[in-house]
């Protein structure tokens, strides 16, 4: 994987968790499947997607849910959960940013 997009998704996780933090308490969090989301995406997005959760070692993608945290036009951020059947890491949690929302 390009080193470059290796660092971008890194730094959108860590702007992802900034926002999430600052709006926590005021946003509702809309909880989805990623499968039924997944379907609008671009062949491009879903593939980012892809290599950034097996980065963090998540590989099942039907086992994720998707919380949005903030949208705008042009971008969606927002927490993948993990769910995993072990209850002592269910908190387990990864942070990403799709490139463009349509």
């Amino acid at each position: 994987m390009n080193q470059t997009i290796i660092n971008q998704i890194v730094d959108n996780i860590v702007i992802a968790q900034a926002i999430h933090k600052i709006n926590h308490d005021i946003l509702d969090l809309q909880f989805k499947s990623l499968s039924n989301v997944r379907k609008q995406w671009t062949k491009e997005e879903d593939a980012l997607l892809i290599q950034a959760t097996m980065l963090f070692g998540v590989h099942n993608l039907d086992r994720l849910q998707l919380i949005v945290i903030s949208k705008t036009k042009k971008q969606i951020y927002f927490r993948l959960r993990y769910i995993i059947e072990n209850p002592k890491m269910s908190n387990n949690q990864t942070c990403v940013k799709l490139l463009q929302f349509k």
